[in-house]
């Protein structure tokens, strides 16, 4: 080999050895890659929670089923008493129905509390009952007798009626209805393609989590929130736009972790159409921790 080769030959291996760390721009910075965003997997296809259609009309779209509200409130009630006995039953009504079993506490004042049991009666005192679909409630404080005019404050969960792909909604995209998207991800980068086979390519933007600050590695507990967005052509010819977040609960254990119920929320922005609401959930992945890398190798076309 002549020495001029052999250089040409050094140049070259070396200028692979740069462009292979973990992460690079191309292009004058048009694009760039990192593999800090691996630590977490939102690979996986996507369908409309409950079934049905996954990007429903924006207007007309339920609540997404499942979904619960923590409430605490001051509660209306009568108070019943009978044969001249002392007045020591309460009834009323929680401000929402569809509560979930197993959450409900009602509080007279600081004299007396009842927890629902998760089988429609309350525990403390003599008792009492719960309906979980309407919120009508009864308690019985048996020898305890709260003063006249006493406040009860409730404490409980409801869930969100109805779910998206479910009732009344409709197709959110004009022409083809979009049922599921497959999702791929590496480091930061999300290629979306719809069962219609049309394909919106994007980006996650941050990563949040609820148990670390470097969000580089999975935590059994932690629940992680990314947000993105992508652009593509639709079945219906429109340029569309993608925008929401990406969201999982860490599960498993050390070593072993998975990202578990993982959901797709986000809206859908077709340019001179229809805008629709996406509500998507994937089953869980394994999710592997990688380690953070701060090489940066820049490359100019």
């Amino acid at each position: 080999m002549s020495v001029k080769g052999y250089v040409a030959g050094l140049t070259l291996a070396a200028t692979l050895v740069m462009i292979t760390g973990c992460e690079w721009s191309s292009g004058g910075g048009a694009s760039s890659w990192s593999d800090s965003y691996n630590w977490v997997n939102f690979s996986g296809t996507y369908r409309g929670i409950g079934g049905g259609v996954l990007v429903t009309d924006y207007t007309t779209t339920p609540g997404t089923s499942g979904t619960t509200n923590s409430v605490s409130e001051v509660t209306g009630y009568t108070r019943i008493g009978s044969d001249g006995k002392a007045l020591t039953v309460y009834s009323g009504k929680l401000s929402h129905g569809n509560i979930v079993p197993g959450s409900v506490t009602i509080t007279i004042g600081t004299v007396i509390s009842f927890q629902d049991n998760g089988n429609n009666a309350f525990s403390g005192g003599n008792g009492g009952s719960i309906n979980y679909g309407t919120g009508v409630w009864t308690v019985d404080c048996g020898s305890v007798v709260p003063a006249a005019g006493i406040s009860i404050g409730a404490a409980y969960q409801y869930a969100v009626e109805g779910s998206s792909g479910t009732g009344g909604a409709g197709s959110g995209a004009s022409g083809a209805t979009i049922y599921s998207f497959v999702v791929w991800q590496n480091g930061q980068e999300l290629q979306i393609t719809d069962n219609n086979g049309r394909t919106y390519s994007g980006t996650m933007g941050s990563v949040s989590g609820t148990l670390t600050s470097t969000n580089q590695t999975a935590i059994v507990g932690d629940s992680i929130v990314a947000q993105f967005s992508a652009e593509g052509i639709s079945a219906a010819n429109y340029r569309v736009t993608i925008a929401g977040n990406l969201q999982g609960v860490v599960g498993g254990a050390a070593g072993v972790t998975y990202l578990n119920n993982r959901k797709m929320f986000g809206t859908w922005i077709e340019d001179g159409g229809r805008t629709g609401d996406v509500n998507g959930e994937a089953s869980p992945i394994a999710v592997t921790a990688s380690e953070t890398s701060t090489d940066t190798t820049t490359t100019t076309e």
